[in-house]
């Protein structure tokens, strides 16, 4: 399938020096704040250069709507929380182009007037020597999957998204009745995140829970990212594998030194976790600290 895109803006990239950051979890779990509070930390830390840094919203790569569409979309019927709704094509062709160092532009999606429109150069931001790619979806499909360094999942109890929905939206500046929010959950969120989001957590390198408020969480992924990054960067090291078999890290030795400890200082590669492997272990991951620590089993 060929995509047609605007005139674009250059990065020049060295091939195969872009890190990718995976960001998957529930709606309104928190996932942009928790990207944009780790890509501080990465710059605090001097893991990346400020600027380098790229956020992509996979919100931002939903399907052009049809007069068909718009119909639906008008009388609540159409469902933006489906995989079907996202142009997948364009964002394996824009992922690629970021890995590459080529041409690429960045798309944005008007949820007021439900439109997509492009951008040129992100205003300050320089070619980027990371990229996290946060949304619903991210963990959902094997191509995206594949093209990720590290995948993570933010899991956050049910009743507090909805709680956060509720009250995001009827603070917009034309709410929706709150009836019509919880009518939009029943039918096409929840059933959502039960039969594709969910799931998908088992392909997580790292689940997080609470979200941005797991302070233990940004403190090792931060050191984590150094040492994958670190390596990759490195011209006669062999780059972390990208497997894609279901399992996450195990962290025994990891945890209890992080819960103690202060943001890593700035350094070329990460101490406590250095020993951790670059892809997921299969199986289930043994546990240091209680239920509630960073990582936790994926079920088999």
């Amino acid at each position: 399938m060929s995509i047609s895109l605007p005139p674009s803006f250059s990065f020049t990239v060295p091939p195969s020096r872009v890190f990718f950051i995976g960001l998957a979890g529930g709606a309104d779990s928190g996932k942009e704040a928790f990207c944009r509070v780790l890509i501080e930390q990465l710059q605090k830390n001097q893991v990346i250069d400020t600027n380098k840094a790229l956020l992509l919203h996979l919100h931002d790569f939903y399907k052009d709507l049809s007069d068909e569409d718009r119909v639906r979309v008008a009388s609540g019927l159409y469902n933006f929380d489906h995989p079907d709704a996202f142009d997948w094509d364009l964002l394996v062709r824009v992922m690629d182009d970021l890995k590459e160092g080529n041409l690429t532009t960045l798309p944005r999606f008007d949820f007021t007037t439900k439109k997509r429109t492009y951008e040129t150069r992100p205003k300050g931001l320089e070619a980027p020597t990371m990229v996290l790619l946060e949304g619903i979806f991210v963990l959902y499909s094997q191509t995206i999957r594949e093209h990720l360094n590290m995948k993570l999942f933010v899991d956050v109890d049910d009743d507090a998204r909805l709680a956060k929905r509720v009250a995001r939206k009827v603070a917009e500046p034309n709410p929706d009745p709150v009836d019509h929010i919880l009518t939009e959950y029943v039918r096409f969120v929840k059933p959502s995140f039960d039969d594709f989001i969910q799931p998908s957590k088992k392909w997580a390198d790292i689940i997080i829970p609470r979200g941005v408020e797991n302070i233990t969480a940004i403190q090792l992924i931060t050191s984590h990212a150094a040492d994958l990054l670190g390596r990759q960067q490195q011209p006669n090291s062999t780059r972390p594998s990208r497997t894609d078999s279901p399992g996450i890290l195990d962290i025994r030795s990891a945890v209890g030194s992080a819960t103690s400890s202060a943001c890593p200082s700035p350094r070329p590669k990460s101490r406590g976790l250095s020993g951790l492997p670059s892809s997921p272990v299969p199986g289930k991951s043994v546990l240091g600290g209680s239920t509630d620590s960073l990582f936790k089993p994926v079920p088999e």
